[in-house]
Formats: structure tokens, C-alpha cells, sequence
């Protein structure tokens, strides 16, 4: 294989309804394999198309197994048998979550560029049965009666809808803030710290890397907390692994849809992409692959600590009343036996039993959770795709974060964070080819990838040293994740406005230039400062826009003359509705 490894997404398993069967996409090496739960067996692997990059997985009433293709643009319906036929379907740009619909013998697919698309479940159907336009970065979809639920992935909003496809009401988990004592970092390696100050913490919820819907519990997300106080800048200024220690937590929300949502987050979980909750609603099970080398990657969490009103002792009752009844405390957690290889999916094939998938080598653990001990593994095979540059990206440092905690997917967070000394600044996507925009951060302070390792990984991160071949490495792949792209609704529309980009007129494209859509100079668009002319590649896929995220929407960059409008950023206040819409149209399709 040529293709560079994907970044880790998590939601590639499925135990099928009858729980004889468990199904796990390999996106690295773009196959299905097909294990036997109860005999613990492999029982065959289908190979799909180099680069299809499988990802979530569901059954239908028939038994056919339906898997999307992120990067492919479609989906493969196949029998459980390992001579059934394997048809495939196009069904949108950057396909992401899927769910079956029992009512309609129907799937509903989401699609990251923001279509909804419903079709049969029938493979030999391959037109659509309805599509529907909700707004970019659609994650995951679930049905349950006559509702429909889906996620976006940054902003880990669940939006509601009816089955005639009308948005209901959108929900997000709450934001969080209170006092809390926090070490100040010393810039001596001989003295960890310097003192403690009282700061007021504050956090708001997004990247939401999975949401199933529970039982009695309702729709639960699996998401992040991303501090929107002030964060330090000084060497181990990101914090530390604990709760409320590290600039970005994970939590989980349980009955985001109910009256009475609540939020904990969960202790020393880097990087957790994927989880289960049984059937009676009693623990959760969870999956941290960041945490691969170092602490469990594997966690169970006892679902009463997700009320703050029935914790078991006084310092957590305490604890939860200074939050209020919507945020539990740090989550207790009870590390299974770790997994031997890099965790990535998991998925309950019983109430008591756990089946986890590994990526590097590929192999599938059984647990019983009961036990809290492996009951086996089973090696799949095939190539080794070990990618040091790959590793280091989902490696969990001392300050409790991976680079992919702030750069999901190797894109971005939308988060815009508060640093000391610096101000606002929105994290910057890694996708779409990082090498040859150097120098690198919004003020272009960072000369290479080598230099931004040092201080970040290294500085602020508390992060290992890599050998110069290390970051160089993890540069190449990072080159090497293409930017996600769409066609354009209106292809006319796109045309008349890639005219105006490039026009005399409006001056866009002599700072965004050449392939990379970048002059890597910095430039002063109005904003207050000189800062660094940021790609274009995947522009529509990472709102909000300019550095401190002052643009929601591509549109708004060129009507808000507060945020980067007007005349000094490209000649186009003089742009009428029409010509704005032409030329958004175009910077979509890069």
C-alpha cells in the first residue's frame, strides 16, 4: 500500500443483532473482518478498494452488512458469508455516520459536507430517497421511533429531527466553569513550578467523536471540553493529565435529548474515540487510544457517576454541588487488562462481554467484563502500517494530550483558545498539505515543523523529544492527509466566482496563491495585527474562519467588516449579494 495511514476515528465495530458475529472496518488497510464472538475465531476478511477507508458499520433486518466509505464518497453492502456479493453505492462527498431505519427499510447516511442522505436499504436501489441540506461537519446519525438524531462533530451539537426530516431543536452539553487553584509552570527545569493562583476555569464542549443511543438513558456523546480561559504559554503550560488539569478534557453526556442531560468527564482518558454502555444502563465501557504505551487504553465507569446527587462519599458530593446538578465530578474509572496493540474500536457483543479492536498489528481482544480479564485474541493479519510520524501524533504527553486531542482527524477543533500574552487564536487545520506553508501559527513565529515540536510538543505539551527524524516524520504525515472536499451545488456559480478570486478586481488571489493558497507571508487584513495568510485547501470544512474565529460562515468574512472585511483583506466591499455568493460558491470547492 502506498496510501498514508489515516488518522484514528474510532466507530468501526458492530456485534450483530443476534451476537454471533462481530464486524470491524480496517481503515488502514481498507478491509472488513468477520469474527466469530462466541467460538472466538476469525471467521474471513473482505477486502474493499485501496484508499475506501471504511468507517462506521451497521446491519439491516435482512442481515446485510452496510459500511461507509469516508474517503471513497459511498457505501459497500455485503452478507455476512464470505462469498457474498459486495455492492457498492455513491452517496455523498465525506460520508460519515450511518444508521438503519427498521420503520422504512431505510439507511440515512451523514455526510460531513452537511447532506443527510436517506436511501433503501436495498442495494440495487441507488437513487436516493430524499436528501437533506443541515449545515457542515454531520457526524453521526441515530433513529429511534419517529426521530431522527445527528451530530456535528467540532461543535458536538445533536440536532433533532422528525422523520419528515424538519430540524426539531439543536442541543450541546453544557459549558462548565468554576474556581480552581492552578500550578503556574517555572520556566527553570530545576523547579517544576512556581506557585499556585485561583483562576476561574472554563470550558466548553466539543469534537464529539461517537453518540449511540442507550436505553432508558437516552442519546450519549462522547466528546471533549476545551478551556476558553486564559492558557499558558510557558514550558508544561497546557496542563496536566487530571481532570480540570489539561486545556482539553474528555467527557461523556448521557441523555443529551432528556430534560435533565449529564455531563462527567473521565480521568486520564487521552484521546478517547469510542464507547459502549450496557444494556441496563449500568457502566460504561470506553476506549482511549492516546493512552497506547502508557496508561489503560480500556475503561469501565459505573453510570451512577453521572449523577452528582448520588455520589458515594462527601468530597465527590461536594464536588458536584459546586457544579451544579449538570456536571458530575471527575469520573471513577477501572482499568481492564490493556489491550497489546493501539486500541481503535469497540463494540458489546453481550451484556457482560467486550470485543475491542486493534489497529497495529490487526487483531480483535475479547473481554469479560465481569472478570475484568481478556478472554482472548485473535490476530487478523495482513501488512504492517506502522507510521512513526502517526504515532507520535496520537501519543498522549504528561499534560494528558495528544495532538490529535486539538487536531481531530488531523483537522481542527474550531476551538478558538485565550493565550497568555497573545490573545484569541483559533486552532489551525493540519490537513491539506502542511509542507511548504512554512513559517507555521497564525504570527508565523514557528520557522518549521522541527521548531513547532520543540515548543509545543516538547515546551508546552510536556512532551517527549523526538529525534529530528521523528518530527521529520510526523511532517510528512502530516503532508501527506489531503484536505476534505465537496462538488459545488451550483457548479456555475463556482465558476463566475473563481473568475472574481482570481480578477485584478479583487486582489484574492495574490495572497492566496499557487496550489497551497498561500503567499506564507503574514499579512494585516484589518484584524489588528500582522498574522500568516492561511491555506484555503478545505476552507468550507473548518468555520468558524480568520483567527479569532470572528466569521461563522464563508459569507460572513466578506459582509462583517469587523472580521476581516472591507478593503484592506482583498478589494470586495464594493461586491454585490449575487458576486458574494459566487465567489463563497467557489471557495467551497478548494
Amino acid at each position: 500500500m502506498t496510501r498514508a495511514v489515516p488518522p484514528i476515528s474510532g466507530g468501526t465495530m458492530l456485534t450483530t443483532r443476534d451476537g454471533s458475529t462481530v464486524v470491524a472496518a480496517d481503515s488502514d488497510r481498507d478491509q472488513l473482518y468477520f469474527v466469530d464472538a462466541q467460538g472466538a475465531r476469525h471467521l474471513h476478511t473482505r477486502a474493499l478498494n485501496e484508499g475506501d477507508e471504511p468507517g462506521r458499520v451497521v446491519e439491516d433486518a435482512a442481515g446485510r452488512i452496510h459500511v461507509v466509505l469516508r474517503h471513497a464518497g459511498a457505501i459497500v453492502t455485503m452478507g455476512r458469508e464470505a462469498d457474498s456479493a459486495i455492492s457498492r453505492r455513491a452517496v455523498c462527498a465525506q460520508p460519515r455516520g450511518i444508521a438503519y431505519d427498521a420503520a422504512g427499510d431505510q439507511l440515512h447516511v451523514a455526510c460531513a459536507e452537511g447532506k443527510l442522505v436517506s436511501l433503501s436499504a436495498a442495494p440495487t436501489e441507488l437513487t436516493p430517497l430524499r436528501v437533506l441540506e443541515l449545515g457542515s461537519d454531520l457526524r453521526d446519525v441515530l433513529v429511534r421511533g419517529d426521530q431522527l438524531f445527528v451530530t456535528r462533530f467540532r461543535s458536538a451539537e445533536l440536532l433533532v429531527l422528525d422523520t419528515d426530516g424538519v430540524l426539531r431543536e439543536t442541543r450541546v452539553p453544557k459549558t462548565f466553569a468554576r474556581d480552581q487553584e492552578r500550578m503556574r509552570p517555572s520556566a527553570s527545569s530545576c523547579s517544576p513550578v512556581t506557585a499556585s493562583e485561583t483562576i476561574r476555569v472554563q470550558s466548553t464542549p466539543n469534537v464529539a467523536w461517537r453518540a449511540i443511543d442507550v436505553p432508558k438513558k437516552g442519546v450519549s456523546m462522547l466528546h471533549q471540553r476545551s478551556r476558553t480561559d486564559e492558557v499558558l504559554i510557558t514550558r508544561g503550560g497546557y496542563g496536566f493529565g487530571s481532570c480540570d488539569g489539561a486545556i482539553v478534557q474528555t467527557a461523556v453526556t448521557v441523555g443529551l435529548d432528556t430534560d435533565q442531560p449529564l455531563t462527567a468527564d473521565i480521568a486520564d482518558a487521552t484521546l478517547a474515540v469510542d464507547f459502549a454502555i450496557d444494556p441496563d444502563a449500568t457502566f460504561m465501557v470506553m476506549i482511549a487510544p492516546g493512552n497506547f504505551g502508557g496508561m489503560s487504553q480500556l475503561q469501565v465507569t459505573p453510570l451512577a457517576w453521572f449523577d452528582p446527587s448520588a455520589q458515594p462519599d462527601a468530597a465527590s458530593a461536594q464536588a458536584g454541588a459546586v457544579v451544579g446538578r449538570d456536571m458530575a465530578p471527575c469520573a471513577s474509572i477501572e482499568p481492564l487488562a490493556d489491550p497489546r496493540g493501539q486500541a481503535t474500536a469497540l463494540t458489546l457483543t453481550s451484556a457482560y462481554e467486550l470485543a475491542v479492536q486493534e489497529r497495529e498489528p490487526a487483531a480483535i481482544s475479547l473481554y469479560d467484563l465481569r472478570t475484568r480479564s481478556m478472554r482472548t485474541r485473535i490476530e487478523l493479519g495482513g501488512a504492517s502500517r506502522f507510521d512513526t510520524g502517526h504515532a507520535i501524533f496520537h501519543a498522549r504527553t504528561a499534560a494528558g494530550l495528544a495532538c490529535a486531542s486539538c487536531h481531530p482527524e488531523a483537522g481542527d477543533d474550531a476551538h478558538v483558545w485565550t493565550f497568555e500574552g497573545i490573545g484569541p487564536r483559533r486552532t489551525q487545520t493540519l490537513r491539506g498539505g502542511l509542507l511548504g506553508t512554512e513559517p507555521l501559527h497564525w504570527n508565523g513565529d514557528m520557522a518549521d515543523l522541527r521548531t513547532l515540536v520543540k515548543e509545543v510538543f516538547v515546551g508546552r505539551m510536556s512532551g517527549f523529544s523526538p529525534t529530528p527524524q521523528q518530527a521529520d516524520a510526523l511532517a510528512l504525515w502530516l503532508d501527506a492527509q489531503p484536505a476534505l472536499h465537496a462538488a459545488p451545488a451550483d457548479a456555475a456559480a463556482a465558476e463566475r466566482g473563481k473568475l472574481l478570486f482570481e480578477s485584478e478586481e479583487t486582489r484574492c488571489a495574490q495572497c492566496h496563491a499557487g496550489d497551497r493558497f498561500t503567499n506564507n507571508r503574514s499579512e494585516n487584513v484589518g484584524t489588528g495585527a500582522e498574522l500568516q495568510v492561511p491555506s484555503l485547501k478545505g476552507v468550507r470544512f473548518r468555520t468558524p474562519l480568520m483567527h479569532d474565529g470572528c466569521a461563522a460562515t464563508l459569507s460572513e468574512r466578506f459582509t462583517n467588516t469587523a472580521c476581516g472585511g472591507g478593503d484592506q483583506h482583498g478589494t470586495t466591499s464594493h461586491l454585490s449579494a449575487p458576486q458574494v455568493s459566487d465567489l463563497t460558491a467557489y471557495l467551497e470547492t478548494l
